[in-house]
């Protein structure tokens, strides 16, 4: 028997098995699908044309149908929606821990600066310290209030303060014995201002507290305002053309059996621009929000650094009851 009749079945045999290999099944296309939409037989058994598809259109048979890239357009959208969320959860989180880092810092700074301005009243002016304690716990329960965002004014608690704190001393160490009425007391603290008493001290608080919680609390406020601004990407929505576009990138592909394609950086990096449109938008923005950040961060160091103000407020207050002593006669005949 000639070999060519057998020869030429087994070159036919690997012809067929070779054009059966190269032709798409849609077998792993339906297990892939069915861990985005389980218990569905939206698959076909067999590629079929494909020409209601708008999406994922194609000249050649396709194991896609209409209603499979439906629900691709579904899952592009939630995935797309997730990913945004978990990029500007973390950048929130951090936001808020430095907030809640710096707040804590700030307020043991308070807490520091108020148990040294105590100690110095019971040091070295005992006689007055209980009554002194609380015109320091009002002034600095005011600066507390006011790096929170309340509306007070630094000049008016430096002011309140000394104010307070003059009939005291005038009537213990200046004119000890003088009656304490409520009339007397008004009537020194309206003396003070005009004569001076504790000299050029109170302005000298005034300026560098003044400045000191001023950046402070504008810094704390750009944080809280950094969040807020985050918190509107978490309720961003992806529209139907970016579904569409993360639709033809993450799953046409799967159509036509290529499962495991990826996307080149270029396209994905276009396709993600478009998408991200309005969110660009906010990009200069949010550009000069951290130059912002920045510039405030220089200006609470240097003199008017928070923690070296407040921390070193209870010696200028020290001074300024130093002056009402050198100063006692003429404040008394003055007042008188």
């Amino acid at each position: 028997m000639a070999p060519w009749p057998f020869l030429l079945s087994l070159l036919t045999a690997g012809l067929v098995a070779a054009a059966t290999k190269g032709q798409l099944s849609c077998k792993e296309i339906r297990t892939s699908f069915n861990s985005l939409q389980p218990g569905v037989r939206w698959v076909p058994e067999s590629p079929v044309s494909g020409t209601d598809l708008q999406v994922c259109t194609t000249k050649t048979l396709t194991c896609c149908t209409r209603r499979m890239e439906e629900r691709y357009q579904i899952v592009s959208r939630l995935n797309m929606e997730q990913l945004l969320q978990s990029a500007s959860s973390k950048l929130k989180f951090l936001i808020i821990q430095h907030a809640a880092i710096f707040q804590e810092a700030f307020e043991m700074v308070i807490r520091h600066a108020r148990n040294y301005t105590n100690t110095m009243f019971k040091n070295h002016y005992q006689n007055i310290s209980s009554r002194a304690m609380k015109f320091v716990g009002e002034l600095f329960t005011d600066i507390s209030l006011y790096l929170l965002g309340s509306d007070i004014n630094v000049n008016d608690m430096v002011n309140e303060f000394f104010d307070s704190l003059f009939p005291v001393l005038y009537s213990h160490y200046i004119n000890p014995g003088v009656s304490e009425t409520l009339e007397n007391g008004e009537c020194l603290r309206l003396a003070r201002r005009d004569t001076s008493a504790f000299g050029h001290y109170p302005k000298t608080i005034m300026t560098q507290v003044s400045k000191s919680l001023q950046a402070s609390r504008a810094f704390l406020q750009a944080l809280n305002l950094g969040i807020e601004v985050i918190n509107t990407t978490d309720y961003l929505k992806i529209n139907k053309d970016c579904a569409r576009t993360l639709t033809k990138m993450w799953y046409c592909s799967n159509c036509q059996g290529l499962l495991k394609a990826r996307p080149c950086a270029g396209y994905c990096g276009l396709t993600m621009r478009g998408c991200l449109t309005g969110l660009a938008e906010i990009d200069t923005q949010w550009n000069e929000y951290i130059l912002s950040i920045e510039k405030l961060t220089k200006e609470m160091q240097g003199i008017y650094d928070l923690e070296n103000v407040l921390l070193s407020l209870f010696s200028l207050i020290r001074q300024a009851m130093a002056q009402i002593e050198k100063s006692s006669g003429k404040l008394n005949t003055a007042v008188s």
